[in-house]
Parts: C-alpha cells; structure tokens; sequence
C-alpha cells in the first residue's frame, strides 16, 4: 500500500479562508437535533467510524488523521489523508482532504471540506461544502463523492445521532456489517490505531 503524502499543514491563506474556496459538492440537511448533538456525530471517533469511515480523528487544530476502508470502484485508494484546519465548537470546521488514488492514477490534490452548523427552527441546519476535483477525467469521482455526502449525513448520521447523550457517543448505533463502508479487504496493520 502506498500513502500519499499528507495534505499541507499550512495551506495559504487564500485556501484556508472561510468562503474562498468554490465548493463543488454542498450538501444540507436539518436535524431536529441541538448543535451540540451534531458537533458530537462530527468530532467523536467512535462516531465518524459509524457513519463515515475508520479513523484516527481529533478535533484539534493541527491534527493530521486519516480515514481508511476498502477501496470503492474507480482511481480513489484506501486511504484518506486529512488535517483539521479550522475548528469553531460546535459551529464549523474545516478539514484538508487528500485521496489516496490507486498504482496507474494521477496523484490528486488536497481537497477542502468544510461543515457549518446552524440553529434553526428547533434543531441544527448541517451544511457540507467540498471542494472537488475539475475536468472531465474527475466527474465519476464528484458524483460518487456527492452520493456518498447524501447517504452518509441523511441516513446514517442520523442514526449516530440517536446515541448522542448530553457530549457523549455510545457506539453501536451502526453495526458494523451495516456500515456504509467495508474493511474486508484491507491489509494487515492498515487499520492499526484507527476507530472502527
């Protein structure tokens, strides 16, 4: 398995900056749930697992984490290399986003992908905007990324969700033979230190 080099730490500012990147996936959804509940589905490792993907997630600037499963169809690897950018509790983040692409696939580029959290009507408005990939070769990828946002934040954060007490996840919420992802193939050692 080969491991791309983990997204720049210190990204200009121009790319950092709230808004200045065209997003090309946005995703919304509104939860009837507080923004604390939310933050928790989007910051506890335990949780991201559930929902997104093995990980070894912290919700501190600076972190370097990594997402990791079996590879989908098409260029995209196993690995997904990420850096928390920016973090306002429980309000927005920013991640780095760097796929690994498969031997025989042009190497990608850092990707942006920010969540915003707003009160609204009782519950939480969830915004996901992602920057994507242009050109006619990264279409197969935008659309598999734009399904796979729709099914993760609609269907299964909401069942993450319903584990949510006060700050605290309770896994077991998704199963993980229910998951929207799978590690059976993966190689020996390549899930170590992650939540799964």
């Amino acid at each position: 398995m080969t491991t791309p080099a983990p997204a720049p730490s210190n990204p200009p500012e121009p790319l950092r900056a709230a808004g200045a990147f065209k997003a090309q996936i946005t995703k919304r959804v509104w939860y009837p749930d507080a923004p604390e509940t939310v933050w928790v589905a989007l910051t506890d490792p335990a949780a991201l697992a559930e929902w997104l993907m093995p990980n070894d997630f912290k919700p501190v600037v600076g972190h370097r984490f990594r997402f990791s499963c079996d590879p989908c169809p098409g260029p995209v690897g196993q690995t997904t290399q990420c850096e928390v950018l920016e973090l306002e509790p429980p309000r927005r983040m920013l991640w780095s986003w760097h796929m690994e692409m498969k031997p025989g696939y042009r190497e990608s580029r850092p990707l942006l992908v920010e969540w915003t959290l707003e009160p609204e009507r009782g519950g939480t408005r969830l915004t996901l905007r992602q920057s994507a990939y242009d050109g006619p070769r990264s279409l197969m990828i935008r659309f598999m990324m734009s399904v796979g946002w729709g099914l993760m934040i609609k269907r299964l954060m909401p069942r993450v969700m319903k584990n949510v007490a006060g700050a605290r996840f309770t896994p077991g919420a998704i199963p993980r033979g229910k998951r929207g992802y799978s590690t059976k193939k993966s190689p020996p050692g390549a899930l170590e230190g992650l939540t799964y």
